[in-house]
């Protein structure tokens, strides 16, 4: 029973602490960095800015994390799947770039990461 209890404590604790943290540099820095934080037809957004180093014309592969089904020893839990690709269009802030696809389908809460 304490040990229920002090589990519950401590997971309110650390969702007080995010939630308070959800509009700070630390929120942007590790917890959105590299994700699409909006996905409609005509206006895709990602949390990549020119704080991160982005630039207009730099493109990026997008990816989301799927359950793997391999149920084999040893096999990865999730399972990282290409989706696409996109280009940025232009730089919104520091930490937010709209941008269009340029192959695939981009998702809110898909990943990005740089083509390099």
């Amino acid at each position: 029973m304490t040990n229920k209890l002090s589990r519950t404590l401590i997971f309110a604790v650390f969702a007080l602490f995010l939630t308070g943290c959800a509009n700070s540099d630390l929120s942007h820095r590790y917890l959105m960095r590299g994700q699409v934080v909006s996905a409609s037809p005509d206006n895709i957004v990602v949390c990549v800015g020119y704080d991160d180093g982005a630039e207009v014309g730099q493109i990026f592969d997008t990816y989301r994390f799927t359950m793997n089904d391999d149920n084999e020893e040893g096999a990865e839990f999730f399972q990282k799947v290409e989706k696409g690709q996109i280009i940025i269009e232009e730089i919104i802030d520091e930490h937010f770039a709209k941008v269009s696809v340029l192959k695939g389908q981009v998702k809110k809460f898909d990943f990005v990461q740089l083509n390099r």
